[in-house]
C-alpha cells in the first residue's frame, strides 16, 4: 500500500480553497469581457509557470516529454470551462452560476463510475438525485424572486454556460487519467495555449463589437490578478503535488466542500444576499455530491482523485 504524506495531502486541499474562491474574484472582475479576462488571467498564470520552471530547469524536459495530445485537451479543456465560467457569472446571478458549475464533482462520480473497470454504483444514483433536487430548488427559487430584480437582466444564456462548465471540467477531468504519466509541468503549456486561443477570440469576436479598453479600476486589476495567482494559477501546483503524493481519497472527498465554500465568499464578502432557497440548494447539492462518494467500491474515491489531477 502507497504512503500518504499529510504535508502533501494539506497543500492539495489549499487547492479546492482557491478554486473556490474563483467564483468572488469572477464577481469582482465582471466589468472585464469573458475571453479578455481569460486572457489576462492565463496569461498571468502561463507567466508565473514559465518563470517558476524556467528557474527550475524544467522547460525543454517538459515540452519533450508532454505529448502533443495532452497539450491540445488541456488547451482546451481549460480554455472552454474558464470562458464558460467566466461568460455564466455576466449573464446569470452569481451564487446560482457558481453553485451550478460546482456539479462537477459529481458528474465526475458519475462518469468515473460508468468507465471501464468501475461500477455504477446506487448511491451514485442517489445522489445525483439529491444533487439535481438542489439545483432544482435553486432555480425555482430564483424564479419566484426575479420579478423584484427589475434592474439585474438575466437571461437562459448564463445557466446554460454554468451547466456546460460542469460538464466540461468532469469531462475533461476523466479524460485526463490518460495522461498520468505526463510530468506536471505540462500544466505551463495548456495555460499557454489558452492565454493564445483566448487573445485570438477575442481580438475576432469581442474585440471588434465592444470598445476595448484596459482603463479599469484597481479592485478590477486585483481581481484579475486574483485569479492568474490563485485559481487558475498556484492552484493547480498544490492539486498536482497532492494527487500524487498526498491521500487521494480524502482530497476527493474533500473537494465536494467546494460548492458551499464558493457559495459562502459570495455571501460574505458581495452583496448577494442568499436566500433560503439558496442556502437550501447550497446544502442539497454538497450532501448529494457527498453521498455519491460513499459507495460499496472504496477504491472510487481514489479513482475519482486520480481522474481529476491535473
Amino acid at each position: 500500500m502507497t504512503s500518504h504524506n499529510p504535508k502533501a495531502t494539506l497543500i492539495g486541499s489549499i487547492a479546492i480553497l482557491l478554486w473556490s474562491s474563483l467564483a468572488l474574484f469572477t464577481t469582482q472582475a465582471n466589468l472585464v469581457p469573458p475571453l479578455l479576462l481569460l486572457c489576462l488571467t492565463f496569461g498571468v498564470a502561463s507567466l508565473l509557470f514559465f518563470i517558476v520552471y524556467l528557474c527550475k530547469g524544467e522547460l525543454r524536459s517538459s515540452w519533450s516529454k508532454t505529448p502533443t495530445s495532452a497539450i491540445v485537451m488541456g488547451g482546451l479543456g481549460f480554455y472552454f470551462y474558464h470562458f464558460c465560467y467566466f461568460y455564466a457569472f455576466q449573464h446569470a446571478p452569481p451564487v446560482e452560476a457558481g453553485l451550478i458549475a460546482y456539479l462537477w464533482p459529481l458528474l465526475i462520480v458519475l462518469m468515473a463510475g460508468m468507465t471501464k473497470g468501475n461500477t455504477l454504483s446506487w448511491t451514485h444514483l442517489v445522489g445525483a438525485v439529491i444533487a439535481f433536487i438542489g439545483t432544482g430548488i435553486m432555480l425555482q427559487s430564483r424564479a419566484s424572486t426575479s420579478t423584484i430584480e427589475v434592474n439585474t437582466i438575466y437571461d437562459w444564456t448564463g445557466y446554460a454556460a454554468a451547466f456546460a462548465c460542469a460538464f466540461i471540467w468532469s469531462s475533461y477531468s476523466v479524460a485526463n487519467r490518460r495522461f498520468q504519466s505526463v510530468p506536471s509541468s505540462a500544466v505551463l503549456w495548456y495555460c499557454l495555449v489558452t492565454t493564445i486561443l483566448a487573445g485570438l477570440s477575442h481580438w475576432m469576436i469581442e474585440a471588434p463589437n465592444t470598445a476595448t479598453s484596459l482603463d479599469y479600476p484597481a479592485s478590477t486589476w486585483i481581481a484579475v490578478l486574483g485569479l492568474g495567482f490563485g485559481p487558475v494559477g498556484i492552484a493547480f501546483f498544490c492539486w498536482d503535488f497532492g494527487v500524487k503524493k498526498g491521500n487521494l481519497s480524502l482530497l476527493g472527498v474533500l473537494s465536494y466542500t467546494a460548492p458551499a465554500l464558493s457559495t459562502a465568499w459570495l455571501g460574505l464578502f458581495t452583496d448577494a444576499q442568499l436566500t433560503t432557497g439558496q442556502i437550501i440548494a447550497c446544502l442539497l447539492i454538497t450532501a448529494g455530491a457527498l453521498f455519491a462518494s460513499l459507495m460499496p467500491n472504496k477504491k472510487m474515491p481514489s479513482t475519482y482523485s486520480e481522474a481529476e489531477g491535473i
